[in-house]
């Protein structure tokens, strides 16, 4: 039997039988935390159906306590203890079960994972051997990683008698969600019903079977008779195939590609490791593994022995994962990665494989060398004698699309220079390099899409190393190198007879755009002849699964080897893909279309590989491919092309063998005449400032600011000049060398140590590993499950760390990494502290890890599950401070806590957690209160900042000791006035949030005109007849020795209206009258009503003074003023007369002047009777121009007659006609002489025959 840790008189024992499966399922796990101590099953004996914890039952249905909820009032507290359950959760949860057999001498637990399917690509299931978080980390499931059910289910062995299982999830998605088994002291799998097992030991004797499940079969069950045969091969019987076919049992034809697990015994289960491949070993280096391991991992695999074995190096740094290692000269040189999974770096390491002796590569001090930028998740190959490092993550510049060089031969970094297309800043890709060819092709990987997003891609590139450029097109066979379809990240590739092979892992999405399932099940391959994508099929013999991430491949002997990765547990396998033998294909037809792996081309009726094919034409000295037959017949997946899926003008424009076209801010087939650019050399160097999603990219680069938008998230914007790969920018020596990497415009997220800072900046804090990094990076920093808190959000930050945690309740609420140590003295004081069931834990140096330390806690006073009974801060004591748990089960508490007696030190509450109206401070755990200090403006303040909230209008201030803008007075002695202008009507809303504590508001003014009454009006309207009162005192030297006087004394101010006569008192200046006005004990309420009136208070209140008026004055003097008017109107309009009169006579005397000046002449004329009209005739007077070129000439003409001989009586006969003239020197002659200057600059004309005969 197992004890029941439920103390409930409703509670029953169950029997259960020591290897008998246990099942929890959860259905759609959403965010509340949840901390299960399943020990053995508690069920209530009441009537509800379905069950109902912890609540009254006596209707038939779950009457939930106020701070329970869910339809079966399970979600009580965080931390519970709970029955068998398999129902939907409509919110968002965090679980935590702790799983305890060692108070029942339990020496092992086993958990299986019967089926995972989680709707959140960023959330793990934590399981841990031991008592919470601290332990030894078992697995981290993201998902259900296999399709194969078999491979689906997983299973995991707590040594240490306890484990502890642990969720968290931020969406709620309707999915198959979770279930899983556990039982104690029994074997693995319970042996497969293949063996029997000791559960002393936990092992178990198999027949005919093999493994520590027994789950394999032997040799002899399995090796096809026909085709192998048994034979003992190290220490181990395998299937001898014979020829023509292979495979684990010896049943798959040479022809065909096939699967096998080669190696199971790797000494490190690892992921995104380094491997390198020097003659016929494997080196593996770092790699991130579960445990915390201080000196770099090193190891070495043999293909010939097929075994591993462990190096020893000297001086071997800090060990790494997410870096680089490459080949050269018998040396091996390792780049980048993080250390101690928190320290992104940019330290260079070489391996001499001689004297096996590591040492740091510095950068040598040449002109024009720079510092290599710190980076991870990126790739490296060896080119000649340098190495290039594509792209990866750093902690300033977030996701880089920089290419790094490192020069072997002077030990100089720089950065290419690139041009064509530009490709995505990512990390966690892949890429392949083609030897033959000279060209890199780059797959896949993590993008940023804003500063809080990112997502995978499955984006293709092809880089060309001697050219320096980018192209989406392989100008090779002028093929589009289009997407798969597939995003994938943390995959890897491979290049074997003209196809890539990428084992793929991508997310997919469900019917739900905010749930995704993380699925990892496909080998892509790339034909680059053709240009397609095609799936691999996936063996389902395979006893090892596929579906895997962080794993490293390469190629040996025609062979695909996969070293380890992570499946939700770090694998240590080793696994060989041989692709299918083209020359198997007898016809030609099967040969083209072959889908093994491989490409295979037909030469002379024979069907081979490429290098084969290009290898016989060399044997036979025929100096070409053309009569290689290939065809691309069979129709590829990915999406289809078109122009509009490009988004930039370089990638656009360099799809060669399509007519893409840039127009201006699309890519499309045509464009507007005259509008296109078709090469990316043409494109303008300009980017939105919204393709940059950091905050150093974004302030290092021209015209672009970083900044909060409109929905409070960070963005860049104003961007005017951005270089391809941002060479200029990001490379100088201070960004490559500054300790922080802050500017003045930023705060870089991997610089900041502290979670309000962090969250403050826009940044996402890790509570477990105590790291900033930037939103938009969060799965790629935590691919792992190294995180299990985190946050956003700076209020939350109190709550992630166990010492600012104040409180049992919000401790044990805070999340799984927190206890609560309780002082003793019965009042509900202790600590908040870091620890799990078992007590509180502390960091030791020596094992790397927390272990728990039962000195900082001392015995029975550790909670995990639930707090003390009493909780009063310190501050108090319980009713009865010697009731027990089992006293107070029945209690509605969630943790059954007992109310306070008395609270005192100024608490009040039912715990005694906040301090009485009148103080302030944080009475939580022991704090003080103290009282409010608010000049006498204020009865309450803040209670924790201690902010009075002054109730005179007016009246501001921390302390209420100061007068706001408009008003006067000092509120330190006395109280704020607002200064009212006479003969104006003031309006005051006090209806506004700041003025929900206002109760009173005063005025003040002095009418300045003397012999003038004054009139006061006061009108307020307000809510629940609470317009207030009023009093009204007037101040006057006028008073003699009494100078103060009282007319109105708490009158209610609904329509206030009275008058002052100006005989009875004395304004003015000299008088100093004052009226004084105090409105008071009103209340400002704040009411919204939908489809009602609102109805606000409002206060109305005017000052006028206004002398009577002497209409006979009045008449009288507007009779005068109007006959003035008139007078001065008549003299003016006389004086404009005459001025006119004068202006017309002196025109007159100029115009005469000037006609009197002109000069004239006497002509005689003679008018004969009958004469014809002449052509040259002369004329009557020349008026020569300044320079003598050119004369007004002018003629007498006489007039027509009519065909009389004389015009009609009282007509002209004659008329004088004038024209513009150029002179002759002819014509010159006749007249005087012009001046020597005028002569010289004077350019004759042809001559004229103005004065000829």
């Amino acid at each position: 039997l197992i004890r029941c840790l439920l103390a409930s008189r409703d509670c029953f024992f169950l029997a259960c039988r020591r290897m008998q499966w246990v099942q929890l399922v959860v259905v759609q796990i959403g965010l509340l935390i949840y901390f299960l101590k399943l020990d053995c099953f508690g069920v209530t004996t009441s009537t509800c159906t379905p069950l109902c914890f912890k609540a009254d039952c006596s209707k038939a249905a779950c009457s939930c306590n106020p701070d329970t909820g869910e339809i079966f009032c399970e979600s009580c507290v965080s931390r519970n203890r709970l029955p068998n359950a398999q129902y939907n959760y409509s919110q968002k949860l965090r679980f935590g079960w702790l799983l305890d057999g060692l108070a029942f001498n339990h020496s092992r637990v086993h958990i299986r994972v019967e089926n995972f399917a989680n709707e959140c690509h960023a959330e793990f299931l934590h399981i841990f051997d031991g008592d919470g978080i601290y332990s030894k980390r078992l697995g981290s499931l993201r998902t259900s990683f296999a399709q194969n059910a078999a491979l689906q289910k997983k299973e995991f062995v707590a040594e240490s008698g306890q484990a502890f299982i642990y969720l968290h999830c931020e969406t709620a998605c309707s999915i198959s969600g979770l279930n899983i088994s556990y039982r104690f002291d029994s074997c693995l799998d319970e042996c497969n019903g293949n063996g029997i097992c000791n559960v002393k030991t936990g092992t178990c004797k198999c027949k005919d079977y093999k493994g520590p499940s027994c789950k394999e079969p032997l040799c002899s069950r399995t090796c096809s008779p026909t085709f192998g045969k048994c034979q003992i091969v190290g220490e181990e019987e395998v299937c001898e195939c014979k020829k023509n076919y292979q495979g684990p049992y010896c049943n798959i034809t040479s022809g065909e590609s096939v699967w096998k697990v080669v190696n199971e015994k790797m000494p490190y289960g690892v992921a995104s490791h380094a491997i390198t491949l020097v003659n016929e070993n494997v080196w593996l280096i770092g790699g991130y593994t579960f445990s915390n391991v201080e000196r770099l991992i090193v190891l070495k695999y043999n293909f010939e022995k097929n075994n591993w074995s462990i190096p020893t190096t000297t001086a071997a740094p800090k060990n790494r994962y997410g870096h680089t290692v490459v080949e050269f000269e018998n040396n091996l040189y390792m780049f980048g990665g993080l250390v101690s999974s928190i320290n992104i770096t940019n330290e260079l390491w070489k391996l001499d494989l001689t004297t096996m002796t590591w040492s740091a590569v510095l950068v040598q001090n040449f002109y024009g060398s720079q510092q290599p930028l710190q980076v991870t998740g990126h790739t490296a190959h060896v080119v000649g004698n340098v190495m290039l490092v594509f792209f990866g993550l750093n902690p300033y510049l977030s996701f880089m699309n920089l290419i790094q060089q490192y020069n072997f031969a002077n030990g100089t970094w720089s950065v290419v220079q690139t041009s064509g297309a530009i490709p995505s800043a990512t990390f966690g890709h892949t890429s392949v390099l083609d030897s033959n060819e000279k060209v890199i092709f780059l797959y896949g990987g993590y993008r940023a899409v804003s500063s809080s997003a990112g997502e995978i891609i499955d984006e293709l590139y092809h880089y060309d190393i001697a050219r320096r450029r980018w192209y989406v097109v392989f100008f090779e066979t002028k093929k589009l190198l289009r997407s798969s379809g597939l995003p994938s990240v943390l995959h890897s590739a491979v290049l074997m007879s003209g196809v890539i092979v990428i084992l793929s892992s991508y997310s997919k999405d469900t019917s739900s755009p905010k749930c995704k399932t993380f699925v990892i099940d496909s080998a892509l391959k790339y034909d680059i002849e053709c240009g397609t994508w095609s799936k691999m099929k996936m063996p389902t013999y395979l006893s090892a699964t596929l579906s895997r991430y962080g794993h490293r491949a390469l190629m040996y002997k025609e062979s695909m080897y996969l070293f380890g990765g992570f499946t939700g547990t770090l694998m240590t396998d080793v696994l060989q893909f041989t692709p299918g033998s083209c020359s198997y294909n007898r016809a030609k037809d099967e040969c083209l279309n072959s889908q093994q792996g491989v490409k295979c081309f037909w030469y002379k009726s024979r069907c081979m590989t490429s290098e084969e094919a290009l290898q016989q034409i060399k044997v036979e000295k025929r100096g070409g491919s053309s009569t290689i037959e290939k065809v691309c017949s069979y129709t590829g997946i990915g999406p289809p092309f078109s122009c509009s899926m490009i988004t930039d003008c370089a990638k656009c424009t360099s799809t060669d063998v399509h007519p893409c076209r840039w127009c201006g801010d699309r890519c499309a087939d045509d464009c507007p005449l005259g509008s296109e650019i078709s090469k990316p050399e043409h494109c303008p160097v300009t980017v939105n400032c919204s393709e940059i999603y950091n905050c150093l990219a974004c302030s290092t680069t021209n015209h672009c600011i970083w900044r909060l938008n409109e929905h409070q998230v960070y963005t860049c914007a104003e961007v005017k000049s951005f270089e391809t790969t941002l060479q200029k920018k990001f490379m100088k020596d201070d960004v490559q060398m500054s300790n922080t990497g802050d500017t003045d415009d930023c705060k870089i997220c991997s610089t900041i140590h502290s979670c309000h800072e962090c969250a403050k900046n826009g940044c996402l804090w890790c509570a477990t590993t105590e790291q900033c990094i930037d939103q938009n990076s969060h799965v790629t920093a935590f691919l792992y499950g190294q995180c299990l808190q985190w946050t956003v959000n700076a209020d939350e930050c109190s709550v992630l760390t166990c010492s600012s945690i104040l409180t049992c309740d919000s401790c044990l609420h805070g999340g799984t990494s927190c206890g609560w140590c309780d002082d003793g003295s019965q009042t509900g004081l202790g600590t908040c502290m870091r620890g799990s069931s078992n007590g509180p834990v502390s960091w030791i140096d020596s094992s790397g890890r927390y272990e728990t330390d039962p000195s900082l806690c001392p015995s029975g006073r550790w909670y995990t599950t639930d707090c003390p009974a009493c909780q009063c801060n310190g501050h108090g004591f319980c009713m009865n401070n010697t009731e027990t748990l089992d006293d107070v089960e029945e209690k509605s508490e969630p943790y059954k806590s007992l109310p306070c007696l008395s609270c005192g030190d100024k608490t009040t509450g039912q715990h005694c957690e906040r301090c009485i109206d009148g103080y302030h401070g944080n009475a939580l755990n022991g704090g003080n209160c103290t009282a409010c200090e608010c000049n006498g403006q204020a009865t309450h303040c803040d209670p924790f900042s201690g902010q009075c909230f002054c109730t005179t209008k007016g009246v501001s201030g921390y302390n209420c000791d100061k007068c706001e803008q408009k008003y006067i007075g000092d509120p330190r002695n006395q109280t704020c006035f607002y200064e009212l202008t006479v003969d104006f009507v003031f309006t005051f809303n006090l209806n506004g949030e700041d003025d929900s504590h206002i109760t009173r508001i005063n005025f003040v003014t002095r009418p300045p005109k003397e012999n003038t009454d004054v009139s006061f009006k006061l009108t307020c309207t307000g809510l629940l007849n609470s317009q207030g009162k009023v009093n009204l005192t007037v101040t006057s030297a006028a008073f003699g020795i009494n100078k103060v006087r009282r007319f109105l004394i708490g009158s209610v101010c609904h329509e206030v209206e009275r008058r002052f006569s100006a005989e009875e008192f004395s304004f003015g200046t000299d008088a100093n009258t004052t009226f004084f006005v105090f409105l008071y004990d009103f209340k400002t309420p704040i009411i919204i009503q939908v489809g009602v009136e609102d109805q606000r208070s409002v206060g109305i209140i005017s000052f006028a003074q206004t002398p009577s008026v002497d209409w006979m004055k009045f008449f009288v003097t507007f009779a005068l003023c109007f006959f003035i008017l008139l007078v001065v109107a008549f003299a003016l309009w006389k004086i404009k007369q005459r001025f006119d009169v004068y202006r017309r006579r002196q025109r007159m005397f100029v115009e005469m002047a000037q006609m009197a000046s002109r000069p004239f002449g006497l002509v005689q004329l003679q008018l004969p009777v009958n004469s014809s009209p002449r052509k040259c005739p002369k004329p009557i007077a020349i008026e020569p121009c300044h320079d003598y070129r050119a004369a007004v000439v002018t003629f007498a003409v006489r007039l027509p007659t009519g065909g009389g001989p004389v015009v009609p009586n009282g007509q002209s006969g004659l008329a004088v006609a004038s024209a513009l003239c150029l002179l002759t020197p002819s014509q010159l002659a006749q007249l005087q002489t012009p001046p020597q200057a005028v002569q010289r600059k004077r350019k004759f004309k042809s001559p004229s025959c103005l004065f000829s005969n």
